[in-house]
C-alpha cells in the first residue's frame, strides 16, 4: 500500500513540475513595437517618377445623345483611349498629358520639389516647399508656405512604389477621386 501511495505522490509531484514547465515557456514575450511612421519616413526620402495617374473609382458619364459611358478604376488618365476621348470632348484636351514626366523629390530634412506639372493634379503644392508625414504615416502633407497646407492620403508605400490620392475637379463632372502611382528612382 506504501508503494501506491509514494508512486501517486511523485505522480502528482512529477505532473506538477512538467505544468509548470510548460506554463512558464508558454509566457508571450513583448514584439518590439515597429514605428511604421519612421519607416515611411524612410520610403518617401528621395526621388520619384510618376508613373501613371488612375481614375480611383468605377464611374459613369452621361454623354449628350443620353448613353452613359462607364469608366473602369484603375484605369490611365494618360493613355486610356476612352478617357482621352472623353477629356479631349469635354474639356478641348487631355490635360493630364501634360503629367507625364512629372517627379517629386521629398528631402531628408523635410523640403519638396516637384519638376513638371501640378496646377492640375496638385494645385496648391506649388513647385516647392515642406512636407510631414501625418496620421501615422497615411497623410502627406506638402505645405507650400507657412500658410498654405496640401494634404494627400497614401494609399499604398513600400521602399519602391507609392500610390497617393488625389481629388481633381472637372467642370460638369464634379470631384474626380484619382490615384497618382510613383515610383523610386
Amino acid at each position: 500500500m506504501k508503494s501506491i501511495f509514494t508512486f501517486k505522490r511523485v505522480g502528482t509531484s512529477l505532473l506538477f513540475l512538467c505544468s509548470l514547465v510548460f506554463f512558464g515557456s508558454c509566457s508571450k514575450k513583448e514584439a518590439p513595437e515597429t514605428d511604421y511612421a519612421a519607416i515611411k519616413k524612410v520610403w518617401l526620402t528621395g526621388s520619384w517618377k510618376q508613373q501613371d495617374i488612375t481614375l480611383g473609382v468605377s464611374t459613369s458619364v452621361n454623354l449628350p445623345d443620353g448613353t452613359k459611358l462607364p469608366l473602369i478604376a484603375g484605369s490611365s488618365m494618360i493613355s486610356d483611349p476612352t478617357i482621352n476621348a472623353l477629356l479631349s470632348a469635354l474639356l478641348g484636351e487631355n490635360r493630364f498629358l501634360a503629367t507625364v514626366n512629372n517627379s517629386f523629390t521629398f528631402g531628408a530634412d523635410g523640403t519638396y520639389s516637384i519638376d513638371g506639372a501640378t496646377d492640375l493634379i496638385m494645385p496648391q503644392a506649388e513647385k516647392a516647399g515642406k512636407w510631414e508625414l501625418e496620421v501615422y504615416g497615411a497623410v502627406i502633407a506638402l505645405y507650400s508656405s507657412a500658410d498654405v497646407r496640401a494634404p494627400y492620403w497614401v494609399n499604398s508605400m513600400n521602399e519602391k512604389e507609392m500610390s497617393v490620392g488625389l481629388i481633381v475637379k472637372f467642370p460638369g463632372l464634379g470631384d474626380v477621386p484619382l490615384n497618382l502611382l510613383l515610383e523610386k528612382q
